[in-house]
């Protein structure tokens, strides 16, 4: 067992807190990634991008953001969250206002993200 913290994992593992990334033993997980990062307002820099395998949650824990899946475009706010399933398009458009985030994808897989505009 051993216990983490998200603060110390944002700065050493860019907010990820599980997956089949992690070397160490303790926290890595073929079944799940799991990851909770902060965002900060005027960010654009998400790519529209597909996850052909499995699916993934956001959870907005604070802030708010403009988000698309697939050619739907929409607002996305505190205690709001979402599926998107496996070979959707997605992208977070803007952070509308600093946003905390945590995001599940399941499986965990390798190369599991495609990126779709450059």
């Amino acid at each position: 067992m051993r216990i983490g913290n998200i603060s110390k994992q944002r700065e050493t593992a860019r907010g990820w807190l599980v997956g089949q990334f992690f070397d160490d033993g303790s926290f890595k997980d073929n079944d799940v990634e799991i990851y909770c990062k902060k965002f900060f307002k005027g960010d654009k820099s998400d790519k529209l991008h597909t996850h052909p395998q499995g699916k993934e949650y956001l959870i907005i824990l604070s802030g708010k953001i403009k988000m698309q899946v697939d050619e739907e475009i929409f607002e996305m706010g505190e205690g709001d969250y979402i599926a998107i399933k496996a070979g959707q398009k997605d992208k977070i458009i803007e952070i509308l206002e600093d946003t905390e985030i945590i995001g599940v994808r399941y499986p965990s897989v390798p190369d599991n993200k495609i990126i779709l505009e450059e």
